[in-house]
């Protein structure tokens, strides 16, 4: 479930290391969506996520409890479970992520794809494995010709 930034989290990320106007936020949201794949340039409001049916956006936080570094420098990642919440009625198959500021729409950090689509049956928790989500940048240099 390897994911890369959006051009908004690229941004984000360079704003609170070069110039310090932004910071890091304290909790990130992890959508999980449908059909249509996400783009470099989505949005919290365009994610097709499941509507209504007991869906919402898992709160994550941002900690060395969740977040690890252990194997690559250019690549994070989700060292706990998750549960999100149970569905109360059919959300169908999901196939993608997205990492999210806010509860509801809002910006996109990084996206990705599911390894395998999910079929979230009424009654089921989409659970998420300890050290399969993860968010790598790079490459960092390529050689001009």
């Amino acid at each position: 479930m390897a994911g890369r930034l959006t051009l908004w989290g690229a941004g984000e990320l360079l704003k609170s290391y070069w110039s310090q106007s932004a910071s890091p936020p304290q909790t990130y949201y992890l959508a999980l969506m449908k059909d249509i794949a996400p783009s470099p340039f989505v949005s919290g409001s365009e994610l097709d996520e499941p509507r209504g049916l007991g869906y919402t956006r898992l709160a994550i936080p941002n900690n060395t409890v969740y977040w690890s570094n252990a194997s690559q420098p250019q690549v994070i990642t989700m060292s706990e479970s998750l549960l999100f919440s149970t569905a109360t009625s059919d959300w169908g198959f999901v196939r993608y992520w997205a990492l999210c500021n806010a509860e509801v729409e809002g910006f996109v950090y990084a996206t990705g794809s599911l390894e395998t689509s999910i079929n979230v049956p009424s009654g089921e928790v989409v659970r998420i494995p300890a050290d399969v989500l993860s968010i790598s940048i790079g490459p960092f240099y390529a050689e001009e010709s």
